[in-house]
């Protein structure tokens, strides 16, 4: 069956799911962590940790750059994210990989019925990168990372534009992430949240920001969207 052939094939009453892409479906934070620090040692800062790393990200690549050097200079912050994209390009799959058990999650959604986005605060470039690199296997109805087209979440834009594609209700239609970015997303639109725990915030913090749901595996997101 080809992608085309599965989007059609989308039941009408099965939920959309709106995913968030790093630190939900993909694991990337080592090659964050490296073009940050080559961002910041450029320009003699000085490097960050993964962990480090890990509690900045969710917000957009400037604000990343921003917390990593501890600095709101707009001419050095603009420098280290130009700097941070030329290296990312070249290293953005040095070590990035889906997390363990989402293959077969996107599979039983697929199978379902259910029509599946990435709505990323990743610069969309990246986004798609990432995507065509590690996600074809699966049908998305749309693939959207940060741009002057879909601002950044928690604005509710972009999601809902991608829920008029998907030809569903905010009522009927899932946020998966692992930021409160993501969950205040959801709120703001009137979907559910399923906030993931194994991405760059821990479970009391997702809960503390009022997800409906929390994961700590993907087969469970299949348990909350509900049987087929």
């Amino acid at each position: 069956m080809t992608i085309e052939s599965e989007l059609k094939a989308t039941r009408h009453d099965a939920p959309g799911i709106i995913f968030d892409l790093d630190g939900t479906l993909a694991d990337t934070l080592l090659d964050l962590t490296s073009s940050v620090n080559h961002a910041l040692v450029s320009l003699g800062f000085p490097a960050v940790e993964p962990a480090g790393v890990r509690r900045m990200v969710g917000d957009g690549l400037p604000t990343l750059i921003e917390r990593a050097a501890d600095t709101r200079d707009p001419h050095a912050v603009s420098e280290m994210v130009t700097r941070f994209t030329d290296h990312h390009g070249e290293h953005y799959l040095d070590h990035t990989t889906l997390y363990p058990g989402t293959a077969e999650l996107l599979a039983e959604l697929v199978g379902r019925g259910c029509p599946m986005a990435v709505l990323s605060n990743k610069p969309h470039h990246f986004t798609k990168k990432v995507h065509d690199a590690l996600l074809t296997d699966w049908p998305f109805v749309a693939v959207e990372g940060a741009s002057d087209r879909t601002p950044r979440k928690p604005d509710p834009h972009g999601a809902l534009d991608i829920i008029a594609r998907m030809d569903r209700s905010p009522q009927n239609t899932f946020m998966v992430g692992d930021t409160i970015a993501d969950i205040e997303t959801a709120r703001r639109v009137g979907m559910k949240s399923i906030a993931v725990t194994w991405g760059f915030r821990d479970a009391d913090e997702l809960v503390d920001a009022g997800a409906d749901f929390v994961a700590d595996h993907p087969e469970q997101i299949g348990n909350f969207v509900g049987a087929p």
